[in-house]
């Protein structure tokens, strides 16, 4: 499969990065410690775990410790490296919390080294677009946006997580996200517009700025290049360095283009790689089959779930990594915005490859079809729909927001042609009766016909007895041609990672935390207990750049006195 197509970004910014590596750097001989992923299935994994577990040996201690993808740390006594090099504060990941934490650090004083694994830097901001904000931030206080209060955002964001994350991480980031924001803006930060969230205009604001987070990337690397600080691109983190007490010390690297290797010593660690999107292994053995139907999003960036393993190989625990960034089910090869991709999300008729309904159609966040899609058998619904409704699409307002910038509810009056195309190039399904789409299609052809007649009959009682669907948006299926959209699950990331504290401290299962270990973003779990929550549309760039900018005020204040 093609993945969908991305808007183009100017990556020049990112090249700025080679500018600041500093010599020739280090790190070889260190076997891989991560299972290569595989595109011929997914095996079952063994790595410094041992094998996987069988389900009747699975205890408490196996499932706590025994990750199959842990790197173990080495003692800072058996280190062998062709260099070595000291700093305040090591960060390993140039991404969207690697950068921020590690110009703040910079900027207050510390001597910083930051270890890439690509060769430029970044990260996912390349993908990022808003950032959830509430009116603490000074820009939507002064533009009067209306957002909710932190007691309201508290209240919804533990509800909809079951009440499993961390509420002191919680309180720390609605307390201190706008402290990020505003010094992004006081560094000349442009706000493009403040939006609202998907699921509704009282939630939070989505900072959206002027060239994106690329933008807040460059800011990051100017203001770390001013502060002294160095960067070391091509050279991903291989082990974590502990002393005897087994507090992290460092980290051994190796360059990807010389082999040669490095132990960046440090009093404090800071791990943000991204996750392990891209990890075949890992997404099966987490996320089982919600992941491995899924397309991934992220595959163009490195992450490979290093990161994540190095901290659960010094006694970090599970922070819920079966979660996922989960989009809209999407048509694949069509861009956000698109006619097609605008007709694939409305509320009309969603079945299964049986004919069956996946649930009530319209949704109030995007998590809602992704679960419904991940479960489906193929992992894939059809949008059913007939000539009334590309009319109505093309003369009124749609019932879902458009995914493409601008965001609008407004009618698309070229639709009936670009479903003539899309259907003409294999994107979809169009023909003058049920039993000839339902063939196009692959769907079971008594299963449409017979779900069409029970929908329709819900349309006409007024009542959605079976899904409880808004009865304003119960429109029958009657008049050819018909049309039938295939939307398959997406997701943009995986979410969590090992548990934090609200200081961003690596937590063990005692509760202590690991001395002189932080992470954030992708790799950090604790505060998203479920899947992606669009009602906090923005909330894991949000969450990323509050978890380095935080971090780094911590460690600052513990290392300064």
């Amino acid at each position: 499969m093609k993945p969908p197509k991305m808007p183009a970004t100017d990556r020049r910014s990112f090249l700025k990065g080679a500018a600041l590596v500093g010599g020739a750097v280090a790190v070889a001989g260190l076997a891989a410690c991560t299972p290569e992923s595989s595109d011929e299935g997914s095996p079952a994994p063994t790595g410094a775990g041992g094998a996987t577990p069988a389900p009747s040996d699975v205890t408490v201690d196996t499932v706590e410790f025994n990750h199959p993808f842990k790197i173990e740390p080495i003692k800072e006594s058996a280190v062998k490296a062709d260099s070595t090099r000291e700093c305040d504060y090591l960060v390993i990941g140039a991404g969207n919390c690697g950068l921020v934490t590690a110009a703040r650090a910079a900027e207050l004083g510390l001597s910083v080294i930051v270890l890439e694994k690509s060769s430029v830097m970044g990260g996912a901001s390349v993908g990022t677009e808003a950032h959830f904000a509430l009116d603490t931030v000074k820009y939507v206080a002064e533009n009067n946006h209306p957002t909710w209060t932190k007691q309201e955002a508290y209240d919804y964001f533990m509800l909809f997580n079951n009440y499993r994350p961390n509420a002191t991480l919680v309180s720390a980031f609605l307390n201190h996200h706008h402290e990020v924001f505003d010094w992004f803006i006081d560094k000349g930060a442009k706000v493009a517009m403040l939006l609202y969230s998907l699921a509704g205009p009282q939630t939070g604001a989505g900072l959206f700025f002027e060239g994106r987070a690329v933008a807040l990337s460059e800011i990051c690397q100017e203001t770390f290049a001013a502060n002294g600080g160095e960067v070391i691109l091509s050279t991903p983190a291989k082990q974590l360095v502990v002393d005897d007490s087994n507090a992290v010390v460092g980290a051994l690297a190796e360059n990807a283009d010389s082999g040669e290797t490095m132990f960046v010593k440090s009093k404090a660690t800071f791990v943000g790689t991204g996750g392990f999107g891209r990890n075949k292994d890992m997404i099966h053995y987490y996320m089982g089959f919600r992941g491995d139907n899924a397309f991934a999003g992220d595959t163009f960036l490195e992450h490979d779930g290093d990161g994540v393993n190095m901290l659960l190989g010094v006694g970090g625990i599970d922070g819920g990594l079966r979660w996922s960034s989960g989009q809209t089910p999407q048509v694949l090869n069509v861009a956000y915005g698109e006619p097609l991709d605008r007709a694939a999300s409305e509320p009309y008729l969603w079945v299964n490859k049986y004919g069956k309904r996946v649930g009530g159609e319209f949704f109030t966040n995007l998590t809602i079809p992704f679960e419904m899609c991940s479960y489906a058998p193929d992992a894939t619904y059809f949008n059913i729909f007939d000539s009334t409704k590309v009319t109505r699409m093309e003369t009124e307002p749609f019932f879902t927001q458009s995914r493409g910038l601008p965001y609008t509810f407004d009618p698309e009056p070229g639709m009936g042609a670009a479903l003539d195309d899309s259907a003409a190039s294999g994107l979809c399904f169009k023909a003058d009766t049920l039993e000839d789409l339902a063939e196009q299609a692959g769907i079971d052809k008594d299963g449409l016909v017979g779900m069409v007649a029970e929908y329709n009959a819900l349309c006409d009682q007024g009542e959605d007895t079976q899904f409880f669907k808004d009865p304003s948006m119960l429109l029958p299926i009657t008049t050819g041609p018909f049309y039938a959209i295939p939307c398959v699950p997406c997701r943009l990331s995986t979410l969590g990672g090992v548990h934090v504290n609200e200081n961003l401290e690596v937590i063990r299962a005692d509760g202590s935390a690991v001395p002189n270990l932080y992470a954030g973003g992708l790799d950090s779990g604790s505060f998203f207990t479920t899947d992606y929550n669009h009602a906090f549309s923005g909330s894991a760039s949000s969450f990323a750049f509050f978890a380095g900018f935080h971090a780094a005020n911590i460690v600052t204040a513990k290392l300064t006195g």
